[in-house]
């Protein structure tokens, strides 16, 4: 690490605790990029700081007070860059996106000089679940100047803003941040983690409905669905109230706004069979206080389909769940999304329920949108190859030619996969033929 002449610092910032599983990968994305790198251990018991010193970070030690900002701004001020990248220690960058920070800085900088100052970098935020998959997508503020007044607030859920209440100017950047935090196997851990904090701060100002979403949000992530519900809640009675009396919606942001209908829409929608009736004359009623806000996010539109199903009531279901792929050409924002990483689970419950319809046209459209997303979806693909078979217009041929569209049959594991499920379906012709392509491949069969 260092610094060439004309070149801008970027001190590389994170706050830790026991993060031996992630800390090599952590700091490893910005070697070669970042000027210094900071860690702040708030007391951890395993080898987090050993690794850091290792890999040569600057470690400093934190006395843990159940304030996150508080020691992601102890960690500010041991940096010496001209701008800060402050990722979490479950978060990291590819190396292409790494390396092409210090030019986007350096446009950013040409850009501030003819246009006003640009305090921060807004990139993409892609949220992994345990296959490495995104399941879902968002934005952050990560990368910002290191400049005095800027810094966190917020006991947890922290963002940054200027001491005087003056909002930061940040510019788009095509970088995108990968995040583990929400994969299953830690994400009820960090849930956990922040309840108490936030039950706290809400219990401080109950009247900071951002906070009661983000606490519904916690408890949504721990699994704890009823409390989530409860807790968003407080934040849509609020938005109700005030539509009611045509007040502005100054005590909730747009992205918690969205975030306390999409996550009590959720969390209903994954309640016991039994239980989701109970929720439907709300479900309804919420739904039309969230259209009368006038804003677009079309996880409210996906989850109030799921409700719809669930109950029975799958036309309705239907138009709510096509509504939202609708909506989702539509949106603009900067909230993160469950269903764009959702996409061939709603394209599949959309196939079900055209196939219990008896629409073979709707059945295959939406199965095949659903193998563009993954095509290795056995019983999707026997689905499309069953419609296929029993099409009388249809024959082996033109059937094999619209799989070759979606997969790749210069290739023997799709061709051997394809096979193998054409002969599960019985589509005997169609196997016949992917047999040949298999054997001119080197096949043995």
């Amino acid at each position: 690490m260092g610094k060439k002449a004309g070149q801008i610092k970027i001190s590389q910032c994170m706050i830790v605790k026991n993060e031996e599983q992630n800390i090599r990968r952590a700091l490893s994305w910005g070697k070669g990029v970042v000027y210094e790198q900071i860690v702040v251990d708030t007391g951890s018991t395993d080898n987090t700081v050993q690794i850091a010193e290792e890999m040569g970070a600057k470690v400093f030690h934190f006395e843990w007070c159940d304030d996150f900002s508080a020691a992601k701004n102890y960690a500010i001020e041991q940096a010496s860059g001209d701008w800060i990248a402050f990722l979490d220690a479950d978060e990291y960058l590819s190396e292409r996106d790494a390396h092409r920070i210090p030019g986007i800085l350096k446009k950013t900088e040409n850009m501030s000089l003819k246009g006003g100052r640009i305090h921060l970098l807004r990139t993409a935020w892609l949220h992994l679940n345990d296959e490495g998959k995104v399941f879902s997508v968002g934005q952050q503020d990560r990368i910002f100047r290191n400049i005095k007044g800027l810094r966190y607030k917020n006991r947890v859920h922290e963002v940054l803003t200027f001491s005087n209440g003056q909002l930061p100017r940040y510019t788009a950047a095509d970088l995108s941040i990968m995040h583990t935090g929400y994969m299953q196997s830690v994400s009820s851990e960090k849930g956990n983690r922040n309840i108490p904090l936030l039950k706290k701060s809400v219990e401080e100002d109950p009247e900071n409905y951002d906070l009661w979403s983000y606490l519904g949000e916690s408890y949504a992530g721990s699994d704890q669905a009823i409390e989530a519900i409860e807790s968003m809640e407080h934040a849509i009675e609020y938005v109700a109230s005030n539509i009611a009396s045509k007040n502005a919606l100054v005590k909730i942001s747009e992205d918690r706004l969205f975030a306390a209908f999409a996550v009590w829409f959720a969390a209903v929608s994954f309640l016991p069979e039994s239980e989701i009736p109970f929720y439907e004359e709300r479900a309804r009623r919420y739904y039309d206080i969230f259209l009368q806000t006038k804003k677009v996010f079309p996880d409210v539109e996906f989850y109030m389909g799921r409700i719809m199903i669930r109950i029975g009531k799958q036309d309705e279901g239907v138009r709510f769940m096509e509504l939202a792929l609708e909506k989702l050409e539509q949106y603009k924002g900067s909230a993160s999304l469950k269903l764009a990483g959702r996409l061939d689970f709603v394209y599949n419950v959309l196939r079900l329920c055209y196939e219990q319809r008896g629409d073979a046209a709707k059945c295959v459209y939406y199965g095949t949108l659903s193998l563009r997303v993954d095509r290795y979806q056995e019983d999707t693909l026997a689905a499309i190859v069953s419609l296929l078979k029993g099409d009388p217009n249809t024959t082996a041929e033109q059937a094999y030619d619209f799989l070759a569209r979606l997969y790749q049959f210069g290739n023997l594991k799709d061709t051997l996969y394809v096979l193998k499920t054409s002969m599960k379906t019985g589509y005997d012709e169609l196997s016949e033929l992917l047999r040949q392509t298999a054997a001119a491949q080197g096949a043995d069969l």
